[in-house]
């Protein structure tokens, strides 16, 4: 072992910290897996380069990473949990361990709603706030160096061998400080230009550059369906051109989001937020005021998902590089056929990506087979919604707030509006579930099982098609009774340790096995004879000292109330493996 090139073995320890897997290398460090006191941490190594034999510079760096790392603590950034040397005179530093997707990641596998996407940028917002009120300076902000911790979906930045603070030494002689290309500011290219023949010139990044990057990681994730796919991708950052519109790429984008970006990525810093805590208050701002429109996945996971072309199997799918949106139907061809489309299929099911109006059709598609039904039915009546504050309301919206009753001592009483069922049929799902809508629901997908989670299931798992496992659903709450779940909100199960497991389950699913997944609440679709069912929808699995497997296992269960937008269900359940669903 060279001190150039570090490598630590399975099993080794460094000062008590027992290596158990490599978690990634890059220029300037390796990261390991390590374990100490039973609990998981990350090891990162100062990694000496061959090509450049900068190993003084490398150690500088990391000396630098763990004097940032002691200047802060915030739920939302990487803690430091302690530092030291290995044998080799490598310097290491070790940080808490965060079981997580990156942002990309996390973006494809959870389909995340426009508000769930933009609750975690307000949250990095108030991270970069912190970070930058200490003088301190990621510098590479960018979708690999932000987790989302699986337990609880935080938000995490990684990775600061690129950081500076106030007064910190220049580590480079080049031009820009260290960074990734892509999310750089446009300011840096042009002062390259500018001072091209000035070998001394050196960039001071600043806090714009930060918003900048900020700006590019919001603007991939919601204009981007599949953003961990290692493709071509246009530059947000040409000095020259402006990337087009938000919402002229993804449609499903409200306009006001859409200008807040386009805000966030000007080409003039001084038109940005003047500061990282300005733009943590407008992002707040703009997510206390968003509406039922935000409800919904940036993408529908058939976009991101589904192998078949665009225009088969689900609805059209705008390219990513298209810079405008299609042409929309007028609003009164729009409702009109929405409501041929509710009567003509006796109140089925809406799914999550029909929540916002819907395209027109492609150019090649046929006119429908089947005769319309008779127009002459009334319209459905303008909807009235339990709060303003619950789901919003979008200028020009069809869908009414209530104007509640006030009592003699002044306070508002409930408002007393019923709702019919072709009202309901004729919301957007998140309005009917807030107003109580008995039919309506958030429903996965219909899917056949990935090639990928059958191949772990049967290989790796050793799981066969119909194996039962018995589990807590919601393992934030006790496994005894009953419990509220949010439909379309993530929930981690867990197989407790109890009596009664059958001898398979222990064999292939044993107590501290974990399954993520999603809540839904289907009406009596499924044939249920025992009313309204709650489904729960896994598409992950970690056994205990395993990494985690990706599957399809579904539990169904009675739903045995509806409030607010949510069902009651029985926290322990028994669930089984699929193949396909329904």
């Amino acid at each position: 072992m060279t001190a150039n090139l570090l490598r630590l073995p399975s099993g080794s320890v460094v000062d008590g910290w027992h290596v158990s897997r490599e978690l990634g290398n890059g220029g300037f460090a390796v990261v390991y897996l390590v374990e100490k006191n039973g609990k998981p941490y990350s090891l990162k190594v100062a990694r000496h380069r061959d090509a450049s034999g900068d190993d003084k510079q490398t150690h500088a760096r990391m000396v630098r990473e763990a004097t940032t790392l002691l200047m802060l603590d915030h739920p939302n950034i990487i803690r430091h949990r302690g530092y030291g040397y290995a044998e080799t005179g490598n310097m290491y530093v070790v940080l808490e361990y965060v079981d997580g997707w990156t942002l990309a990641e996390w973006k494809e596998r959870k389909h995340p709603t426009i508000h769930e996407i933009l609750r975690v940028f307000v949250k990095l917002a108030s991270a970069l706030s912190y970070m930058h009120e200490r003088g301190v300076l990621h510098r590479d902000l960018k979708l690999v160096n932000v987790l989302i911790r699986k337990s609880d979906g935080e938000p995490i930045i990684i990775d600061f061998g690129c950081a500076t603070y106030t007064l910190a030494e220049d580590l480079t002689e080049e031009g820009l400080p260290p960074g990734t290309e892509r999310f750089r500011a446009p300011e840096q290219f042009k002062f390259l230009r500018e001072h091209k023949n000035e070998h001394r010139a050196r960039y001071a990044f600043k806090v714009a550059d930060e918003i900048f990057a900020f700006g590019v990681m919001l603007y991939e994730l919601l204009a981007d369906s599949r953003p961990a796919e290692h493709r071509p991708r246009i530059a947000l950052n040409n000095p020259m051109m402006p990337p087009p519109p938000v919402r002229g790429v993804n449609p499903r984008i409200p306009l006001a989001l859409s200008e807040l970006v386009e805000r966030i990525l000007s080409r003039d810093p001084s038109q940005r937020p003047v500061d990282t805590e300005a733009l943590r208050r407008e992002l707040e701002e703009h997510l206390e005021r968003s509406g039922a429109e935000y409800m919904v996945p940036a993408h529908a996971p058939s976009e991101q998902w589904s192998s078949e072309p665009s225009g088969v199997g689900g609805p059209p799918v705008v390219p990513s590089n298209s810079p405008t949106p299609p042409k929309r139907a007028s609003s009164a061809l729009a409702a009109g056929a929405a409501l041929v489309v509710v009567l003509a299929a006796a109140m089925t099911f809406w799914r999550v990506s029909g929540d916002l109006p819907s395209l027109p059709p492609p150019p090649h598609s046929s006119p429908p087979t089947t005769s319309p039904p008779d127009m002459s039915l009334p319209s459905p009546a303008p909807m009235v919604l339990p709060s303003a504050a619950d789901v919003g309301q979008k200028e020009g919206s069809t869908v009414k707030m209530p104007t509640p009753e006030v009592s003699s001592q002044g306070r508002p009483t409930r408002v007393r509006n019923k709702v019919s069922a072709v009202e309901c049929a004729a919301l957007s799902l998140v309005a009917a579930l807030a107003t109580g809508c008995p039919s309506s629901q958030i429903r996965p997908e219909s899917f056949t099982c990935p090639a990928g989670a059958v191949a772990a299931m049967e290989d790796e798992l050793h799981w066969r098609e119909a194996d039962e496992f018995a589990l807590t659903l919601d393992d934030r709450h006790d496994r005894e009774g009953k419990i509220w779940f949010t439909p379309g909100s993530e929930v981690v199960g867990v197989v407790p340790k109890m009596k009664g497991h059958d001898r398979r389950q222990l064999e292939v699913a044993p107590p501290g096995t974990r399954f993520y997944g999603k809540a839904y609440y289907l009406s009596d679709k499924l044939g249920r004879a025992d009313g309204p069912a709650l489904v729960v929808r896994y598409d992950r699995v970690k056994l205990p000292g395993q990494d985690e497997r990706p599957i399809c296992f579904v539990v169904e269960g009675t739903a045995f109330a509806f409030k607010d937008g949510r069902v009651q269900g029985q926290n322990f359940n028994v669930g089984y493996v699929v193949d396909r669903w329904p």
